[in-house]
């Protein structure tokens, strides 16, 4: 009983030993909010989308903690444009697996120059054409979602998201994104 006293005493009081009366100094100046690594609207900007999309819209980019990349069209029916991005150590074929598709959709991997891999995704009805583009540097993946109401072109909205998605996939090369992964 005595050994298991000394025992419960020796185990209360090393925690406390741990505690040095030495002063540590001030606490590091650390940033309030972790930067963001990336934000696609770097090298997006109204001009481009016009060019690319047909339609005049504002630039919505965040805030360096919390980028966007949002392009709001001026005019009632004309496409709307968002792109994201996510680091993931995987290959965009991974990813691929684990994305829940519309069955109604249609898939095809383009060729982008500088990427990994890419994909879009096209899926219209009478209403809109909603078109996704993937696009892979090493484990940086760009994402552009575009949501056009009728009437659309399906084919002009393609060919604009596969543009965007070389310009992406070009900026992340030379960035040297890929090199970091």
């Amino acid at each position: 009983m005595r050994r298991a006293l000394g025992a419960g005493a020796l185990l209360a009081v090393l925690p406390l030993a741990a505690c040095g009366g030495e002063d540590l100094g001030d606490k590091p100046d650390l940033p309030d909010e972790t930067p963001a690594l990336w934000n696609p609207c770097d090298v997006l900007d109204p001009a481009f989308i016009e060019q690319a999309f047909g339609t005049v819209a504002t630039e919505e980019d965040g805030e360096p903690a919390a980028p966007e990349c949002r392009f709001v069209p001026e005019e009632d029916g004309a496409p709307a444009v968002s792109v994201n991005y996510l680091l993931f150590s995987g290959t965009l074929e991974e990813a691929w697996e684990t994305m829940d598709i519309s069955e109604d959709a249609r898939s095809s991997s383009p060729q982008v120059d500088g990427a990994d891999d890419a994909r879009i995704i096209v899926n219209t009805d009478r209403k809109d054409a909603g078109v996704t583009g993937f696009v892979a540097n090493g484990d940086l993946i760009q994402s552009v979602n575009v949501v056009d109401p009728a009437p659309y072109d399906e084919q002009q909205i393609v060919a604009a998201v596969r543009a965007t998605l070389t310009r992406l996939s070009q900026h992340a090369v030379e960035s040297g994104v890929e090199e970091e992964g």
